[in-house]
């Protein structure tokens, strides 16, 4: 692995997080890279887009009368600020489901106000304040719909399941077989694939093209550039760089340090891996691989520069460090 982020505490490098990028164009050329463009890994979160591909072609999302907002929703990690979770219960009231259903689980909100909320109604933060109820409740649709098992949706046998990797099977250009399987946070497959390959995936979504699925892929890249605030939340680094960017670019974040980006404008897609995990090394990855491939221009940059450079404050909101990247790509100009 590389070294790409330094943490500083004063003038002392107190944390170093290592990963990989790579960098792929649409057609399936390694644009440039750092690290081990090669690795394995999962994907995690990242892998909403594909994962909501099959609901799209199901037709479901006409049979429900559901907006492009909700697609948005289908593919997010969200904050469950009430502008998510909100939107998780009336589109399960119009599945004639409940939060039972969900199989996700629940953990604490991203949204602190929401926390709040909670806490000072003495309630638990259930399976609707997952950050992926979102996601499953666009898994329950389909299944209303196709007329599958709502119980078992996140199984790996279920046909909901099997869809989605022979789906990433197509999209990633790796057979159904050499795709590696686990249990994500939430309880639903996820897959393990190089980061290149992860990268072509991603690409694919900045300009389908003829790509297999490319109408439903379209139909979720427009969604969730469109509603960026849908997809992460409230200030947030994803739902920022879509904003700024005026969705020329679209990211999804994923657990342990991993993010898929595509730039519609250029083609391209990039897949980034921060070793230990550690999401807040992401950002500033994503960002340093933009400004050295001249993707945002300088007002971008300017606007997102608190992702680029993040400071470190002390519970006295004194500053006493910084998250500074320090790595170089290789690019190929062949």
């Amino acid at each position: 692995m590389t070294n790409l982020v330094e943490v500083t505490r004063e003038s002392v490098v107190e944390s170093i997080h290592s990963g990989s990028v790579a960098v792929v164009s649409l057609e399936g050329k390694m644009v440039a890279h750092v690290g081990d463009p090669d690795l394995v890994t999962f994907a995690r979160s990242s892998a909403k887009p594909v994962q909501a591909i099959p609901l799209v072609e199901s037709g479901a999302l006409a049979a429900f009368s559901l907006e492009e907002a909700d697609l948005a929703l289908f593919c997010a990690s969200h904050s469950s600020e009430l502008q998510h979770t909100d939107r998780v219960t009336r589109i399960l009231e119009i599945l004639g489901l409940d939060e039972s259903y969900l199989q996700c689980g629940g953990h604490l909100p991203h949204s602190m106000e929401t926390y709040d909320r909670l806490v000072m109604a003495g309630l638990h933060p259930t399976s609707l304040y997952s950050n992926c109820s979102g996601k499953h409740t666009g898994m329950l649709a389909y299944c209303k719909h196709v007329g599958v098992d709502v119980n078992t949706y996140h199984k790996p046998a279920h046909p909901l399941q099997r869809r989605i990797l022979s789906t990433l099977a197509e999209l990633a250009e790796v057979p159904e077989e050499k795709i590696q399987l686990a249990t994500d946070g939430c309880g639903v497959p996820t897959f393990a694939l190089p980061m290149r390959n992860w990268a072509l995936t991603i690409a694919k979504f900045a300009e389908p093209g003829d790509e297999p699925h490319a109408q439903a892929m379209a139909q979720i890249s427009a969604a969730m550039r469109q509603y960026p605030e849908l997809v992460a939340g409230t200030g947030r680094f994803d739902t920022q760089l879509m904003r700024v960017t005026q969705g020329r670019l679209l990211i999804k974040s994923g657990a342990e340090g991993f993010a898929l980006m595509a730039d519609t404008e250029n083609r391209l897609g990039l897949a980034v891996k921060v070793m230990d995990g550690n999401g807040r090394a992401v950002p500033p990855v994503v960002m340093e691989t933009l400004r050295q491939l001249h993707l945002l221009h300088v007002k971008e940059m300017d606007q997102l520069k608190e992702f680029w450079q993040p400071i470190i404050y002390n519970t006295r909101q004194e500053q006493v460090g910084e998250i500074l990247v320090n790595f170089n790509l290789t690019e190929n100009r062949t």
